[in-house]
């Protein structure tokens, strides 16, 4: 049985069938991109102080600001103990998208990936635009997206979570397992 967070950050704990199954930030993933992200800053630095040249000086400023608001993002996220994403018999609950959970019957399909190497999950909705009229607007850009091109409307990512997509699918699976792709069952 697959191991996922309970209720307190970082501790693990197997889930029984039909339970909620709640994913947390994960602190590491988080200090790791925040270590990328400030040698990337430091190699601004020294570009900048190796160079005379006014243009490549705010180019590199540029990039220390960029690099400090999203240093200032990450110790956001890794402050906050609450689960991100979390997935019970209401629906899919990521507060990243939406303030309240994505209900079983809105959801029209999950896409086939590779839960191996993916992070991510594609939904598509059967009412974009009603589903996600309560998001912001870069959320919302995802409803005609769909209706448009045939772009799924949602993705939720794992990428800084605890936890895996395999994981996902399999909590998805225990509500509602005809949505979830047969290649990942």
């Amino acid at each position: 049985m697959a191991r996922v967070a309970a209720a307190k950050p970082g501790v693990t704990t197997p889930q029984p069938r039909g339970q909620a199954r709640h994913f947390f930030w994960s602190l590491a993933k988080i200090r790791l991109t925040g270590l990328a992200l400030f040698a990337s800053g430091a190699a601004a630095i020294l570009a900048g102080a190796v160079t005379r040249n006014l243009i490549v000086h705010g180019l590199c400023l540029t990039w220390l600001i960029s690099v400090c608001w999203l240093l200032y993002a990450l110790a956001r996220r890794a402050s906050c103990t609450a689960a991100v994403l979390s997935i019970d018999r209401r629906g899919i609950l990521d507060r990243r998208l939406l303030p309240r959970p994505i209900a079983w019957q809105e959801i029209e399909r999950i896409c086939p990936l590779d839960s191996d190497r993916s992070h991510v999950v594609d939904i598509t909705l059967r009412w974009p635009e009603s589903t996600l009229a309560d998001a912001r607007w870069a959320v919302r850009i995802g409803a005609y997206c769909q209706r448009g091109y045939g772009i799924p409307a949602v993705t939720i990512s794992t990428l800084l979570l605890m936890g895996s997509v395999g994981e996902l699918l399999e909590a998805v699976a225990q509500h509602r397992p005809d949505l979830v792709p047969a290649t990942n069952q």
